[in-house]
This record gives structure tokens, C-alpha cells and sequence, in this order.
């Protein structure tokens, strides 16, 4: 129905403009449940102060976003691990700018319209190995059994999204022009991380490219100092 609408009734900006409202705030929401971790390991005591629920916690944690996690606890309890797991965990549990998750999900689900995110909330392209995910029209048998990832609803979607841009070896650099902007008490901007992309697409700068031009063409800038009211 929404496909058929933006072809036959909306106009291009009306079409954004719904596009946009019905995303920013899956963003803003996925951004907060991110937030509420980060701030959880910020409050961590010291090692030796730490509760059990604290312990099973952090190693989740480090097993989710794809950190090798301490072997015992008394390995975790040494300083310099200690140290180094903390440190890399909020390199990689931050948010991701929403002008950035406007523009990438503008551009991989054709503003809501591709088969992928009518049949099942696909809205970023993610692929799913192992025949779990739904199969394009024409696969490519020299890049394996692949289909692209299906989600519950929407939300499930962008959750899952963020976790991939935090968690993945791809989006290494990424996450380190995330980190300096923090180091450097700079606010977060989806146009400056969209550079750490390249390895998004087969497209390489040629993506990046395409992303700067929707978040320039539509003003996303904006969109990053946006939240949800209590």
C-alpha cells in the first residue's frame, strides 16, 4: 500500500516528509536504549567492588559487541584489562547520529518501498547467511546461500542496524571518528561518520558519496540534535 501511495497519490516531498517522521523516531528510540548501556558502564565501580549481576553483565556486553571478554574474573580484575575491556566497550556502545540512519535507510529501502522492507522491515540491506534471510530475485551463487536479514517490526530493524555499525570489524573506522569527536568534546555528526561507510557497499566512496548527497539534499544535519520529549 505505502509503495503504491508514493507512486500514484504523494508527491516527492510528501513522501519524504512521512518517511522521515515515521524513522527519526525508531532512531531516537534505538539511540536510547544504547545511551542507557553506555551510562552503565560509565557507573561501573572498581573491579573489586563489582556485584555479580555487574560481572555477568560486562561480559554480555563484551560478547554482544564482539569483544573478547576475560577468561576468569581474576583476569578482569587486573588493572590494564580492566582498563582496556572498559575502553573498548565505549568506543563501540555510543550512538549512531540519526541524519545518518535517515540517509541509509532512505537509501536501502527506497524510502520504505523495497520489497525487503514492506515483507519484513528490512530497511537497511543487511544480509543474512545460512538461508534465514528472505532471497533477492536474482542471487549472486558466487557470493554463497545469502538473503537479506527480516526483522519483527521496524524498531527491530534500526536496533539491530546500530549493534552492526558498533559491532562490526567493517566499520572500525567508523567508530574511531565517533570516538575522537568525543575525545574532542564535539557533538556527534552523521555527514562526519558517513566517512567510515566505505566498506558498507560494494560502491566503496561512491556510497559515501551518494549518503552526503541525501543528507545534503534533504538537511538532515539538523535531524542529530533532535530527541524524543519524556
Amino acid at each position: 500500500r505505502w509503495k503504491q501511495r508514493t507512486q500514484n497519490e504523494l508527491t516527492v516531498q510528501a513522501k519524504k516528509r512521512i518517511f522521515f517522521r515515521g524513522m527519526a523516531p525508531l532512531a531516537l528510540r534505538s539511540n536510547e536504549l544504547i545511551r542507557a548501556e553506555r551510562e552503565r558502564i560509565l557507573a561501573l565501580p572498581s573491579p573489586d567492588a563489582l556485584t555479580e549481576d555487574d560481572r555477568e553483565w560486562l561480559v554480555q556486553m563484551a560478547t554482544d559487541y564482539r569483544l573478547e571478554a576475560p577468561d576468569t574474573w581474576e583476569e578482569a580484575s587486573e588493572p590494564a584489562t580492566w582498563a582496556r575491556l572498559t575502553e573498548d566497550l565505549l568506543t563501540r556502545v555510543d550512538e549512531v547520529p540519526v541524519s545518518l540512519v535517515l540517509a541509509q535507510a532512505a537509501n536501502e529501502s527506497g524510502w520504505g518501498t523495497s520489497r525487503f522492507a514492506r515483507e519484513g522491515n528490512a530497511l537497511f540491506g543487511r544480509w543474512s547467511f545460512g538461508g534465514s534471510g528472505m532471497l533477492p530475485e536474482q542471487q549472486r551463487k558466487s557470493l554463497g546461500n545469502y538473503g537479506v536479514a527480516a526483522f519483527e517490526s521496524p524498531l527491530f530493524s534500526v536496533v539491530s542496524y546500530m549493534r552492526n555499525l558498533n559491532s562490526h570489524p567493517a566499520y572500525a573506522r567508523l567508530r574511531e571518528i565517533r570516538a575522537d569527536a568525543r575525545k574532542a568534546g564535539q557533538p556527534l555528526s552523521g555527514y562526519e561518520l558517513a566517512r567510515g561507510l566505505d566498506r558498507y557497499s560494494e560502491r566503496g566512496q561512491e556510497y559515501v558519496d551518494e549518503l552526503h548527497a541525501i543528507m545534503r539534499v534533504n538537511r538532515l544535519s539538523p535531524a542529530d540534535e533532535t530527541y524524543l520529549a519524556p
